[in-house]
Protein backbone atom coordinates (compact mmCIF):
# COMPACT_ATOMS: atom_id res chain seq x y z
CA UNK A 1 0.00 0.00 0.00
CA UNK A 2 1.58 3.28 -1.09
CA UNK A 3 0.33 5.56 1.67
CA UNK A 4 2.78 8.16 2.92
CA UNK A 5 3.63 7.91 6.62
CA UNK A 6 1.99 10.49 8.85
CA UNK A 7 3.83 13.70 9.61
CA UNK A 8 4.08 12.53 13.22
CA UNK A 9 6.00 9.36 12.30
CA UNK A 10 8.21 11.37 9.93
CA UNK A 11 8.94 13.76 12.79
CA UNK A 12 9.74 10.89 15.13
CA UNK A 13 12.48 9.54 12.85
CA UNK A 14 13.76 12.75 11.31
CA UNK A 15 15.88 15.76 11.90
CA UNK A 16 13.84 18.91 11.71
CA UNK A 17 14.95 22.48 11.10
CA UNK A 18 13.48 24.67 13.81
CA UNK A 19 14.41 28.22 14.65
CA UNK A 20 16.06 28.39 18.04
CA UNK A 21 19.20 28.10 20.09
CA UNK A 22 20.88 25.71 22.46
CA UNK A 23 22.73 26.53 25.64
CA UNK A 24 25.18 23.80 26.68
CA UNK A 25 26.10 23.78 30.35
CA UNK A 26 29.40 21.94 30.65
CA UNK A 27 32.02 21.59 33.38
CA UNK A 28 34.04 24.49 31.91
CA UNK A 29 31.13 26.88 31.51
CA UNK A 30 28.20 27.62 29.23
CA UNK A 31 28.15 27.65 25.43
CA UNK A 32 25.31 29.15 23.39
CA UNK A 33 24.72 28.85 19.63
CA UNK A 34 21.92 28.65 17.04
CA UNK A 35 20.32 25.29 16.30
CA UNK A 36 20.93 23.65 12.91
CA UNK A 37 18.42 20.85 13.44
CA UNK A 38 16.61 19.05 16.22
CA UNK A 39 15.09 15.60 16.68
CA UNK A 40 13.77 13.69 19.65
CA UNK A 41 17.12 11.91 19.94
CA UNK A 42 19.47 14.88 19.69
CA UNK A 43 20.46 18.14 18.06
CA UNK A 44 22.98 19.68 15.71
CA UNK A 45 24.13 23.23 16.40
CA UNK A 46 26.74 25.69 15.25
CA UNK A 47 29.97 25.24 17.19
CA UNK A 48 30.13 27.97 19.85
CA UNK A 49 33.37 29.99 20.15
CA UNK A 50 35.77 28.34 22.60
CA UNK A 51 33.90 25.01 22.63
CA UNK A 52 36.40 22.28 23.52
CA UNK A 53 34.31 19.51 25.12
CA UNK A 54 35.21 16.02 23.94
CA UNK A 55 32.95 13.42 22.37
CA UNK A 56 31.31 11.45 25.18
CA UNK A 57 31.25 14.38 27.63
CA UNK A 58 27.96 14.54 29.55
CA UNK A 59 26.29 17.96 29.51
CA UNK A 60 23.03 19.62 30.36
CA UNK A 61 21.47 21.45 27.41
CA UNK A 62 18.74 24.05 27.39
CA UNK A 63 16.92 24.17 24.05
CA UNK A 64 14.79 27.19 23.15
CA UNK A 65 12.86 26.87 19.92
CA UNK A 66 9.85 28.05 17.99
CA UNK A 67 8.50 31.61 18.08
CA UNK A 68 9.91 33.64 20.96
CA UNK A 69 6.40 34.45 22.23
CA UNK A 70 5.67 30.71 22.55
CA UNK A 71 8.39 30.49 25.23
CA UNK A 72 9.26 26.86 24.42
CA UNK A 73 12.18 25.56 26.49
CA UNK A 74 13.44 22.08 27.21
CA UNK A 75 16.15 21.20 29.73
CA UNK A 76 17.76 17.91 28.71
CA UNK A 77 20.68 15.69 29.64
CA UNK A 78 22.90 14.85 26.67
CA UNK A 79 26.33 13.70 25.56
CA UNK A 80 28.56 15.26 22.96
CA UNK A 81 28.15 12.86 20.00
CA UNK A 82 30.40 14.60 17.45
CA UNK A 83 32.20 17.86 16.80
CA UNK A 84 33.92 19.37 13.81
CA UNK A 85 35.27 22.83 13.06
CA UNK A 86 31.79 24.28 12.44
CA UNK A 87 29.22 22.22 14.32
CA UNK A 88 28.47 20.17 17.43
CA UNK A 89 26.13 17.18 17.65
CA UNK A 90 24.52 16.15 20.93
CA UNK A 91 22.65 12.92 21.68
CA UNK A 92 19.96 13.25 24.34
CA UNK A 93 19.62 10.84 27.23
CA UNK A 94 16.35 8.86 26.88
CA UNK A 95 13.42 11.26 27.33
CA UNK A 96 10.44 10.56 29.57
CA UNK A 97 7.43 9.71 27.33
CA UNK A 98 5.59 12.89 28.15
CA UNK A 99 8.57 15.08 27.28
CA UNK A 100 9.17 13.13 24.04
CA UNK A 101 5.53 13.67 23.03
CA UNK A 102 5.76 17.38 23.83
CA UNK A 103 8.96 17.72 21.80
CA UNK A 104 7.34 15.84 18.88
CA UNK A 105 4.40 18.26 18.98
CA UNK A 106 6.73 21.27 18.98
CA UNK A 107 8.70 19.83 16.04
CA UNK A 108 5.60 19.09 13.99
CA UNK A 109 4.10 22.51 14.76
CA UNK A 110 7.15 24.73 14.27
CA UNK A 111 9.69 22.61 12.41
CA UNK A 112 10.49 21.97 8.77
CA UNK A 113 11.51 18.43 7.81
CA UNK A 114 15.04 18.27 6.41
CA UNK A 115 15.04 16.94 2.86
CA UNK A 116 17.63 14.75 1.18
CA UNK A 117 19.28 11.61 2.46
CA UNK A 118 21.37 11.96 5.63
CA UNK A 119 24.47 10.94 3.64
CA UNK A 120 23.94 13.79 1.18
CA UNK A 121 23.67 16.29 4.02
CA UNK A 122 26.70 14.89 5.82
CA UNK A 123 28.74 14.92 2.60
CA UNK A 124 28.82 18.73 2.44
CA UNK A 125 32.27 20.05 3.27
Amino acid sequence: MGMAPTAQSDIRRSRVYVDGEALIRGPEGDFRAPLRDLSISGLHMLRPPGFALRVGQAVEVEVRCGPREAGIEFLLMARVARTDSDTVGLRFAPLPDRMARTLERVLSQYGTLQTGAPDERRGRR
